[in-house]
């Protein structure tokens, strides 16, 4: 009786272990054709979310309250996918861009980790996966200007900053069309003051790096002395731009004159940003 027993574990033992291992062979042949494409890759975040742990549902949805960031701390190098049969982690390092002479470089700035809960299936693969990535990151050549603030749109607008420019006085001209040289009152117009204007703060990224350098931005002044119609025409970077026009929203100017009347005027501004001795 005892004899018949062991005999019956021993063959439940063997039929878990055959049960078991061809899915795991499945999983790995699914992690290595992942690995192949997308390892060493740098790809960006879609809807540039913040944090260093990010959970996905299997259709690419992010499951949790996250805050959104900066674009340009949003980029992730992808070091590993690992697979299971519960799903996919994605590890990486978070990567900002940091623009030296106009040109983007990439700093790292911490690690990221990005989990898919989705059970790998027989005949998933890296084509039938590769959607659940199209959710989770920007696909290359992917137009960016709707998922970014206003201020950035004249800056994806064009190639330089002579075409980033006239993309924003283009869309300036739309809001407000300009005078005819005809109907135009006489006089001459008078520059606008600062009166206040609060620095803006480093992000944490950036004053980790000690990253230095000039955010240049185009703004309107309008008639009570408060700035708006904000562009980023060449940024710096590491998230550095979006803290340059929140401290412009808080500048305070005397306004731009015309024959004693304040008028709109737009001007170019250059956000020096320092933070080390």
């Amino acid at each position: 009786m005892n004899t018949l027993r062991y005999f019956r574990r021993s063959v439940s033992l063997v039929v878990l272990l055959v049960s078991i291992a061809p899915l795991s062979i499945w999983c790995q042949s699914v992690q290595d054709q992942l690995n192949s494409a997308f390892k060493a890759k740098i790809l960006l975040l879609r809807n540039f979310y913040s944090g260093d742990d990010l959970g996905y549902d299997q259709n690419g949805r992010l499951l949790g309250v996250v805050t959104l960031g900066p674009w340009t701390l949003a980029n992730v190098e992808i070091t590993r996918v690992a697979v299971t049969t519960q799903g996919i982690e994605i590890i990486g390092n978070r990567m900002g861009t940091w623009y030296r002479d106009g040109k983007p470089d990439f700093v790292k700035v911490g690690k990221l980790k990005i989990r898919v809960t989705k059970p790998i299936l027989d005949g998933d693969n890296e084509t039938t996966l590769r959607p659940i990535f199209s959710q989770i990151f920007i696909e290359a050549g992917e137009d960016l200007r709707p998922g970014v603030q206003d201020y950035w749109r004249s800056y994806l607008d064009g190639n330089d900053s002579k075409s980033r420019s006239a993309a924003w006085k283009a869309t300036l001209e739309k809001e407000y069309p300009p005078i005819k040289k005809s109907d135009a009152p006489p006089g001459q117009v008078t520059a606008p003051r600062a009166l206040s204007s609060p620095d803006p703060r480093y992000t944490r990224e950036a004053a980790n790096h000690h990253i230095e350098g000039v955010s240049r931005l185009g703004i309107v002044v309008d008639g009570t002395g408060k700035a708006d119609n904000i562009a980023v025409l060449e940024p710096l970077g590491m998230g550095l731009d979006e803290q340059a026009v929140l401290a412009i929203k808080q500048w305070r100017f005397q306004p731009a004159m015309k024959n004693g009347q304040p008028v709109r005027v737009q001007i170019n501004v250059e956000i020096n940003f320092r933070c080390c001795p």
